[in-house]
């Protein structure tokens, strides 16, 4: 079956989005545990685990799932995509800021010679992380993140956040080629996320 028949359903990519979130909210608890005790150990005043961290490493899984599983998807599909994202983020517009700040630092990335995944893996980090009352000022910043960029347990674990949930493409594009809406229902929850969005 080709998944890449329902890229221009909005519908379908909702689906996604639920799915890696539901599955961010019961695997990601632990990952940002070990990541907090890391950076402890690294002496760093940063901490992971609000909703914050769960919504950036999501957003992060969102988007290497699409650009690794359809990355030809064209304005059409790719909107309707971001509409549909924005029906499961609370605010929905954080939705096309993750994205930017993560094309920003695949495009620039914040060390050199950094791949695409290691670019989106930093971008979780400097963005999904908390400061901790031992934060005293923007002095703490370039030590955080070179810290933790020259730490292979820090960005392993970081690595492991953004890495989308192996099976759910096919396990979701089954479920979805099962039970497709029809056309009316499809063209409906497009115009209205065009409409919201």
């Amino acid at each position: 079956m080709k998944s890449i028949t329902f890229e221009h359903d909005a519908p379908f990519w909702h689906l996604i989005a639920v799915r890696v979130f539901e599955n961010g909210e019961a695997t990601l608890p632990a990952l940002f545990d070990a990541l907090t005790q890391r950076a402890g150990e690294l002496g760093l005043p940063i901490a992971f685990g609000d909703r914050k961290s769960i919504s950036w490493a999501v957003i992060c899984r969102l988007f290497l799932l699409f650009n690794t599983k359809v990355p030809g998807l064209d304005r059409k599909g790719y909107g309707r995509m971001i509409a549909a994202f924005k029906r499961v983020f609370t605010p929905g517009r954080f939705v096309s800021l993750g994205m930017k700040r993560i094309v920003a630092n695949i495009t620039y990335p914040s060390s050199p010679h950094r791949t695409m995944k290691e670019s989106v893996a930093d971008t979780f980090l400097a963005n999904g992380l908390n400061v901790t009352d031992k934060y005293d000022g923007a002095a703490w910043d370039e030590i955080i993140l070179n810290k933790s960029l020259a730490d292979p347990a820090m960005m392993s674990l970081c690595d492991q956040v953004v890495t989308p949930p192996p099976g759910l493409w096919n396990e979701v594009n089954a479920l979805y080629a099962a039970n497709r809406p029809g056309y009316l229902s499809r063209l409906t929850f497009n115009m209205r996320n065009w409409l919201v969005s």
